[in-house]
């Protein structure tokens, strides 16, 4: 091969070499780049996943105490209701609506509630439980029935007691 070939060849080869070296730097910086990219990526993500967690953990939080407040309002409007409930039947005095709350409760005293009580005497004298209603007091929580002494006697909420009688 002639000398200036060889040089020319040589050459070639140096510039080849030299931007093959060049290349391959660019490359690894390329590489480099990306790489630091991608953990600036990495990191990025980590903190948007961590910033929408902690806003979604404060929005179930909010979410659960405004059930707990709804929940604490129902159950003050439940107990509200009831003492209301209670209000109108102690009010009202009437027997029929205190036999109506416990036929609710049991089948025996359904049976019971659907039975006209009539209680008479020797003498002839007879009354039926809504007559012995009106006759006790309207806060009257239990009435005793002794036809023999011509009496009814009661106790009301406050465990204070009377009688009345029947006949006069």
């Amino acid at each position: 091969m002639p000398k200036k070939l060889e040089e020319t060849a040589a050459e070639a080869k140096k510039t080849v070499r030299t931007a093959g070296r060049r290349a391959k730097a660019k490359v690894e910086e390329g590489v480099e780049m990306a790489s630091e990219a991608a953990v600036a990526s990495e990191i990025e993500t980590k903190k948007t996943v961590r910033a929408a967690g902690r806003k979604a953990k404060a929005k179930v939080e909010e979410g659960a105490e405004k059930v707990s407040d709804a929940v604490a309002v129902a159950q003050i409007e439940v107990k509200k209701a009831a003492a209301k409930a209670r209000r109108a039947v102690s009010e009202s005095g009437e027997k029929a609506a205190a036999v109506a709350e416990e036929v609710k409760k049991t089948g025996r005293k359904a049976r019971a509630a659907k039975l006209e009580i009539v209680i008479q005497s020797l003498m002839g004298g007879a009354i039926t439980t809504e007559e012995i209603a009106a006759k006790v007091p309207k806060n009257a929580i239990s009435a005793y029935v002794k036809v023999e002494e011509n009496r009814i006697y009661w106790v009301n909420r406050e465990g204070e007691t009377g009688s009345v009688e029947i006949w006069s």
